[in-house]
C-alpha cells in the first residue's frame, strides 16, 4: 500500500468515505489558527440524524449503514468545495465551514435541511424512508475560545433543537 492511501485511509471513514473525527479535529485547530491571524469568521455545524434508532430497528442495521451513506452523499453535495464534511461518529455528522460567519453557516444548514427532507432514503432496497436532522451552529468570533468551545457549543445548540422538537437548526450564543 502506498503511504499517500495509507493516509488517506487515515483520515477518512470507512463507511461513508467522509473524514473522521481525527480529521476534523486537525483541521478544526489549523482553520481556527488561520482564523485568528486573518480576522475571518470560521463557523462549525453539528448534524445529528432525527430518529435515525428507528431504521436501524425496522429495517436492520445494513440498512441503517446504506442510509448513512445516503445521508453523507446528501450532506456533502450541501457543502462547499473548501468546507471539511465529516462523520463525527454514529449518526453524526459535521461541517468545518472556513471563512464563513453564522448567516452563511445558516445557508448551509438550510440547504441540508430542505434536501434531506425530500430525499427518499433506501429507493435501493425498495423503501421510501423519510428522515430529517437537527443542526447546531457555532460561529467564531460569536462563540469566544477554542476550537473545542467552538464545536462543543455547536453540539449544545444542536440539543437545543431535538429538545425542541427536532428538523430545524439553532445558531449558538456566546454564552450557549
Amino acid at each position: 500500500m502506498s503511504f499517500q492511501k495509507a493516509e488517506a485511509l487515515s483520515v477518512t471513514d470507512d463507511l461513508t468515505g467522509l473524514y473522521n473525527s481525527r480529521y476534523l479535529n486537525l483541521v478544526l485547530h489549523r482553520e481556527e489558527k488561520r482564523s485568528e491571524r486573518s480576522g475571518k469568521s470560521l463557523s462549525v455545524l453539528f448534524i445529528d440524524m432525527d430518529g435515525f434508532k428507528e431504521v436501524n430497528t425496522h429495517h436492520g442495521h445494513l440498512a441503517g449503514s446504506a442510509a448513512l451513506v445516503e445521508a453523507a452523499g446528501v450532506i456533502r453535495e450541501c457543502a462547499r468545495e473548501t468546507d471539511v464534511v465529516a462523520r463525527f461518529g454514529g449518526d453524526e455528522f459535521s461541517i468545518v465551514l472556513p471563512d464563513t460567519g453564522s448567516e452563511g453557516a445558516i445557508a448551509v444548514a438550510q440547504r441540508i435541511l430542505d434536501r434531506l427532507r425530500v430525499f427518499q432514503f433506501l429507493q435501493s432496497r425498495g423503501l421510501a424512508l423519510h428522515l430529517t436532522a437537527s443542526i447546531g451552529i457555532a460561529s467564531l468570533p460569536d462563540i469566544p475560545g477554542s476550537a473545542e468551545d467552538l464545536i462543543k457549543a455547536a453540539d449544545r445548540a444542536m440539543y437545543w433543537v431535538k429538545d425542541s422538537g427536532k428538523d430545524g437548526f439553532h445558531v449558538a450564543e456566546g454564552n450557549t
